[in-house]
């Protein structure tokens, strides 16, 4: 039983999504087909701007970029901000993409983000962009106990708060 329970496990990790590390930025060969899908032009909006999204290759590379009326940042002009190298790809286990992270150089602006993510729909028809604009912690106490014997205490928790700037893009 033992035995069986342990196969149990290795063939469902083997059967898992995973998550692709990617090197240099070029999709490995065994994925570029499946990536190629997500090549286009995607038009909506990010934080309320109108823009459009262009995913392209060179080679095994693909280039991921943002055009709206103020310019080609996601951010505004003035921050000088660049979408760069793939970082890695979310694939399921039917080989499907589901989402991919570029890594991102906020240039003059002062964000807490440094990858921009990209969640694709299943017919890789619409792309939602999330990208970390500030991260901070919050402090949260409570009272509790307290009896004859006892003072009550106060116990304090620290969670993390992410907001996010987000689009979507549709071809």
């Amino acid at each position: 039983m033992k035995r069986f329970l342990m196969l149990l496990v290795a063939t469902m990790a083997l059967t898992a999504c995973k998550t692709v590390q990617i090197e240099n930025g070029e999709v490995p060969d065994e994925y570029l087909a499946r990536a190629k899908k997500l090549e286009g032009v995607y038009h909506g909006s990010f934080e309320g701007r109108s823009g459009q999204l262009t995913i392209t290759f060179e080679g095994n590379k693909p280039l991921l970029l943002y055009k709206d009326s103020r310019g080609e940042s996601l951010l505004a002009s003035q921050c000088q901000s660049s979408i760069n190298n793939l970082k890695w790809a979310y694939v399921t286990r039917k080989g499907a993409v589901e989402s991919v992270g570029f890594y991102f150089d906020p240039g003059l602006c002062m964000i807490d983000g440094r990858e921009v993510q990209l969640s694709f729909s299943k017919d890789y028809r619409t792309i939602r962009l999330s990208l970390l604009e500030r991260q901070y912690m919050e402090r949260r106490c409570r009272w509790e106990g307290g009896g004859p014997n006892f003072p009550p205490r106060e116990v304090c928790e620290f969670y993390q708060n992410d907001i996010n700037l987000y689009g979507k893009f549709s071809r």
